[in-house]
């Protein structure tokens, strides 16, 4: 290719996280258009921690995450919940470690940040088109185009699709448009906790929540997770529990309201602190956790779908929107300098280079879930049974989730983990 090659016209279909990454990404070379389905930017589910393998891709882009709020992880406990005993703690450094902080983000902040990037007429390429109240019902594949509900067609030499698990790209790539993730037989509540609230506790001020720490209180087969956000104003949580377990029902969206009492009473069982603070929840999200096999492709003809429309994964592992930005990376590593006719072949080299990573992504996501799944994936990843009740070490896969630099570098330094044809 010669640098003249003429820029390739990219549509992503989905303004979440890993949709405005992806146009972040191609904007230098490309021109891109995002469709979003919603009639404005709001990112939904509270939270979000970004490990320093999707941190330190965002930075390269220009992205200030700790500037606009995330709080740096310095530290990490997990309690047992039937005897409030702590199982494990310690402290950690990973700019000092790796060079980048693990980044503890309000979600709206950093779609926010991602969005103002995209869109910025000061940085590198064309500013990214991004178009609400968009909603994309069909795709052809190999003729990259997107019909829209109103017959709009968008036509470009590439089409991404970054529209979640309920993607409408999907069915053209893989040819079931009756694909769905299936129940995992958990669910989850999320909410935010404001800091003045907690710190009018004395106990639970104790604690150090805010502290730049990320907390588990493992149950059995309930969990409770938390870390602060935004500046250290607010404390992030999610509990997930049996469906079994609940008082009410959930649904298969992010935007579902939780009640409250109902919460807490799920998790009565727990040490009364914890109790406690979840009782500080003014309101809160329910939402039913799927799960999803890993996919056979993400790419056909001109079109590829990245993020959780490829391989949509449990919140266990907190990998879901880190390794929707590396697809985004990915884009951008293989399409450069490319023409339009070679687009089909770069894709191709995209799921190549990625396909193998986030699967295994997606099986150590599993692998720490809960109760029948734990046991099963645990024994599947070649982890000892007997280890079943031991704490969920987060850096027991560090070196795999950190240790990425980029599409490029992965597939140069870990051939073992690239599709070769």
């Amino acid at each position: 290719m010669t640098n003249e090659t003429a820029p390739l016209k990219v549509t992503i279909v989905g303004a979440g996280l890993g949709g405005l990454a992806a146009g972040l990404a191609l904007r230098p070379f490309c021109e891109v258009t995002i469709l979003e389905s919603t009639a404005f930017l709001g990112e939904i589910g509270a939270a979000v921690h970004l490990g320093p393998n999707a941190h330190r891709i965002l930075k390269k882009y220009g992205a200030d995450l700790i500037g606009h709020g995330a709080v740096p992880c310095r530290s990490f406990q997990e309690w047992r919940a039937r005897d409030d005993k702590l199982m494990m703690a310690f402290e950690h450094d990973p700019l000092a470690q790796v060079g980048i902080e693990w980044a503890l983000c309000h979600r709206a902040d950093l779609q926010q940040e991602l969005y103002d990037l995209a869109i910025s007429t000061t940085g590198e390429g064309i500013p990214c088109k991004i178009i609400f109240n968009t909603s994309v019902v069909s795709c052809d594949a190999d003729n990259a185009t997107v019909t829209t509900a109103d017959g709009t067609v968008y036509q470009s030499d590439v089409v991404v699709g970054a529209d979640g698990i309920k993607s409408a790209v999907r069915p053209s790539v893989i040819g079931d448009t009756h694909f769905r993730a299936v129940p995992s037989g958990h669910s989850a509540y999320r909410g935010l906790l404001k800091a003045e609230h907690i710190n009018a506790n004395p106990e639970l001020k104790e604690m150090g929540l805010l502290n730049g720490r990320l907390l588990i209180v493992d149950g059995g087969d309930h969990r409770l997770v938390c870390y602060p956000t935004r500046n250290q104003t607010l404390l992030n949580y999610v509990a997930i529990l049996p469906d079994t377990g609940l008082h009410e029902l959930s649904e298969e969206k992010w935007s579902a309201r939780g009640d409250v009492a109902s919460l807490v009473k799920s998790f009565s069982k727990f040490p009364q602190r914890f109790q406690d603070l979840l009782s500080l929840t003014e309101t809160c999200g329910l939402w039913q956790l799927r799960d999803q096999d890993p996919l056979d492709k993400w790419v056909k003809g001109r079109t590829i779908i990245i993020g959780d429309a490829a391989h949509a994964m449990l919140p266990h592992q907190g990998q879901g929107a880190s390794q929707a930005i590396e697809d985004g990376e990915a884009l951008s590593a293989f399409l450069r300098g490319v023409s339009a006719a070679d687009v089909p072949k770069a894709l191709d080299h995209v799921f190549n280079v990625r396909y193998r990573r986030a699967t295994y992504a997606q099986e150590i996501s599993r692998g720490a879930g809960l109760g029948e799944m734990r046991k099963k994936y645990v024994a599947k990843l070649g982890q000892p049974e007997e280890d079943m009740d031991a704490p969920l070490n987060p850096s027991q896969h560090q070196k795999f989730v950190w240790g990425y630099f980029g599409a490029a570098e992965w597939e140069k330094t870990k051939p073992d983990w690239v599709i070769t044809e």
